[in-house]
C-alpha cells in the first residue's frame, strides 16, 4: 500500500521554486526537450481534431522521458558542466534520446499506452457530452453578454459546470498516474485511483501550485485568438517554452512530496 502525504497549500509554491534546481542542473537539456514538445504540439494543433487527439495520445510518453530526466539529474547530480564540450550534434542526440527514452522500456510504454488510451477516451467523451449540452459557443457569448434570461443562462451555466468537473476529475486521475507508473511501478488503473486521492488530500497545494499555469494558459487562449497567423501560434509557443519546464519539474516535486 502506497501512503499519501497530506501537505500545507503553501507546499505549491515550493513545488514551482523547486523546479528552478532541476532546471538549472542542465538547462540546455530541459529548453532543448520543450522546444521539442512545443514542436510537435504545435504542428499537431495545426491539424483540425484529429491533431489534439493525437497529442493527448503521446503526451504522456514523452512526460515519462521528461520525468526520467528529473530523476537522472536528481540523483547523479548531473550540470551543465558536464556537457559543456558536447558539440550541438551532440545536444541534439542526447536531448532526442531523453525525451523518448520511454518508448525503449517495453515495461513501462505499455502501462502508460493504456493510461493515454484511457485519457484520450475520456477526453472524446468530455467533449461529445460538451456538444450534446451546447457548452460554449453562441449560449456562452449571450450569457457574458447579459443578452439572455436565466431560463437560458441558467441550463448554460449547469452545463458548463458539469464539463469542468469532468474535466477536473479526469486531470487529477491523470496527474500523478505517469510517475506511479514509472518509479512505483503501479498497474493503470491502480496508478490513476491513487492519482485522484493523491490530488484530493492535497487539493490547496495543488491550487496554489496550477493558479500560475491557469493564468498563463488563459493568456495564451486568449492572444490565440486574438491574433492571426502566425502570431497566433508564436505566442502558444513562446509562453509554452517558458511555462512547461517549470510545471513538469514542478510536477515532480509535488509527487515527492506527496508520496515521498
Amino acid at each position: 500500500m502506497i501512503l499519501m502525504n497530506k501537505l500545507e497549500a503553501r507546499r505549491g509554491l515550493s513545488w514551482i521554486a523547486g523546479s528552478w534546481s532541476l532546471l538549472r542542473r542542465d538547462s540546455l537539456l530541459w529548453l532543448g526537450m520543450t522546444l521539442i514538445y512545443m514542436v510537435i504540439a504545435i504542428g499537431l494543433k495545426m491539424i483540425p481534431f484529429v491533431g489534439v487527439l493525437v497529442l493527448t495520445l503521446i503526451s504522456p510518453i514523452l512526460l515519462a522521458g521528461v520525468l526520467h530526466t528529473a530523476r537522472d539529474l536528481e540523483t547523479q547530480a548531473q550540470n551543465v558542466q558536464e556537457n559543456a564540450g558536447t558539440p550541438p550534434t551532440g545536444h541534439l542526440k542526447r536531448v532526442v534520446r531523453q525525451l523518448f527514452s520511454a518508448f525503449g522500456r517495453e515495461e513501462e510504454v505499455l502501462p502508460i499506452m493504456v493510461i493515454s488510451t484511457l485519457t484520450l477516451g475520456s477526453v472524446v467523451i468530455i467533449q461529445i457530452l460538451a456538444q450534446l449540452l451546447k457548452v460554449g459557443g453562441p449560449a456562452l457569448s449571450a450569457m457574458i453578454a447579459g443578452s439572455v434570461g436565466p431560463a437560458i443562462w441558467l441550463p448554460a451555466l449547469l452545463s458548463l459546470m458539469i464539463v469542468l468537473a469532468l474535466q477536473i476529475a479526469l486531470a487529477m486521475a491523470v496527474f500523478y498516474a505517469i510517475p506511479l507508473v514509472l518509479f512505483r511501478k503501479e498497474f493503470p488503473l491502480a496508478a490513476m485511483e491513487k492519482s485522484f486521492r493523491a490530488c484530493t488530500h492535497n487539493a490547496m497545494a495543488l491550487v496554489v501550485f496550477g493558479l500560475p499555469f491557469a493564468i498563463v494558459n488563459t493568456v495564451a487562449d486568449l492572444l490565440y485568438f486574438a491574433l492571426d497567423f502566425p502570431e497566433d501560434y508564436l505566442v502558444l509557443f513562446i509562453l509554452g517554452l517558458l511555462a512547461l519546464p517549470f510545471f513538469v519539474g514542478g510536477l515532480y516535486r509535488s509527487y515527492e512530496d506527496a508520496f515521498g
